[in-house]
């Protein structure tokens, strides 16, 4: 019995210890920028809310046809008319039911179905078999328009204007979530920087003290005189500055990480795996492409083609209305309400006509004011999205210049921090063999971490200039 106990208490204890290593393991693991990335779309509420309204921008262009939604209409009215004798009696009582369908189509054409049924009792002095009677119809109307939005014209211009605009909007909150993200990427590299600049001025001050030490003992033994001594502490002194303002900049850069991520202040913030060497592949994934352009010249492209249809829209709704129309409708006639519904579809007593409506807005300063407005409109807009698109060309190109450049002078940089390790290792051999001065080793230091910072600002740059290829799309396709 106590060794089946010891052996469910280590068997516990070991499942213990393989979870709590297994959280361990798990938080410390160093985050990608990817996983970064996702998790702060997970949890930053900025970023949700710009995808939030680019998913109802996707669900109003869904929704831009609506008015040719089937529409179901139905009435229920009972009523009482005492108001006057007449020709059915001092009181009349009814109860009137209907049912109706309609439907528009693209091409303008409007389909109606409808049924009507009435239950009437009269009172008073009536006629002979009109004291209760109940009627029915069953019709068909058909409606065409001729010149106003001729043919469904009108209707189609108004749905694709509807459709534009809901595109303007997704792109618009594209743009705002891209601008949102590219912070958030940025200031990933921003930490990345901080914590290598950082690790760089702690081995700076490091190397600084130990001169410092050695110089010292040199003007003990006699070998350097005082001046090597103050040129030493100097640089000690001057590492040492850097070195807090490296430490302060670390803890700026990561509260700005920890709000990315939404983190409460008994979070942890996350270790992170940053390839500063690593290209970036949305840039590179776009020169690929034919159709580059800004996100904000492919709005102002299509508010000015969503301007060109409100346009053409305003000129269709400001034309006489001619519409032709035709109406067939079945009649019933019972005492009885149940035969008079059954009876209601029987073409006995059919009823039908056929008809033209028109209507006409006389021509007025106010009629034109309005259409010319609407055309004005759209070519301000159509000028302003020729500008974008060309601007957007021209940043585009100055975008793959700036990368080109700024990947040459990061391998002209590595270059450059390689041999200046090389010479403060040089510097300080020749040194402790007395072949040199301490000045030397101080410039071959200084020289050594400036370029080891230039290097990875450089890197740290060409990183978020990748990024910055987030504000452009491709529109290869796009109508």
């Amino acid at each position: 019995m106590r060794a089946s106990t010891v052996k469910q208490q280590c068997k516990f204890l070991a499942i213990v210890i393989t979870t709590t290593l297994a959280l361990f393991l798990q938080e410390a693991r160093a985050i990608s920028i990817d996983e970064y990335i996702g998790l702060a779309k997970q949890k930053n509420p900025l970023l949700k809310s710009y995808q939030e309204s680019s998913d109802a921008a996707n669900l109003r262009k869904e929704a831009a046809d609506l008015d040719l939604a089937p529409i179901i209409t139905g009435s229920w009215v009972t009523s009482n008319d005492k108001s006057r004798p007449s020709q059915l009696g001092t009181e009349r009582e009814a109860e009137l039911f209907s049912f109706g369908v309609a439907k528009k189509f693209f091409t303008g054409t409007l389909v109606k179905l409808d049924a009507q049924t009435g239950e009437f009792n009269n009172r008073g002095t009536v006629p002979p078999g009109y004291d209760q009677y109940s009627t029915g119809s069953l019709g068909i109307t058909i409606q065409q328009s001729l010149w106003k939005d001729f043919f469904g014209y009108g209707t189609r211009k108004k749905i694709s204007r509807q459709e534009k605009v809901a595109e303007v909007e997704k792109l618009a909150s594209e743009l705002q979530g891209r601008g949102a993200l590219y912070d958030v990427e940025s200031n990933y590299w921003d930490y990345a920087l901080a914590q290598e600049d950082l690790k760089l001025k702690k081995a700076n001050f490091e190397r600084a003290q130990k001169i410092d030490r050695w110089t010292a003992n040199r003007v003990v033994n006699g070998i350097s005189d005082r001046a090597d001594l103050m040129n030493a502490k100097a640089l000690m002194a001057l590492r040492e500055a850097q070195f807090i303002q490296a430490e302060e900049e670390l803890k700026s850069q990561e509260v700005k990480l920890r709000d990315n991520l939404q983190l409460a202040d008994s979070e942890k913030t996350p270790e992170i795996k940053a390839e500063l060497g690593m290209a970036r592949p949305y840039l590179i994934n776009l020169i690929k492409m034919k159709n580059v352009e800004k996100i904000e010249a492919r709005i102002a492209s299509l508010e000015a083609e969503a301007k060109s249809l409100v346009a053409e829209e305003t000129v269709d709704g400001l034309r006489p209305d001619l519409s032709v129309f035709g109406n067939y409708t079945t009649t019933s006639y019972d005492r009885d309400y149940s035969q008079a519904v059954s009876d209601m579809t029987k073409d006995d007593y059919p009823k039908n006509s056929i008809g033209v409506n028109f209507t006409w807005v006389f021509e007025t300063g106010a009629k034109s004011a309005t259409r010319d407005a609407a055309r004005k409109d759209a070519l301000a807009s159509k000028l302003k999205a020729e500008k974008k698109h060309s601007e957007g060309q021209d940043a585009w190109t100055d975008l793959i210049r700036k990368y080109d450049v700024l990947k040459q002078s990061v391998a002209t940089l590595e270059k450059v921090a390689e041999y200046q390790r090389e010479r403060a290792k040089a510097e300080q051999d020749k040194l402790s063999k007395g072949r040199t001065v301490t000045a030397n080793v101080v410039l071959a230091e200084t020289d050594a971490a400036e370029a080891e910072v230039n290097l990875l600002k450089s890197r740290a740059s060409l990183r978020k200039l990748e990024a910055s290829s987030l504000f452009f799309i491709d529109t290869e396709g796009a109508e």
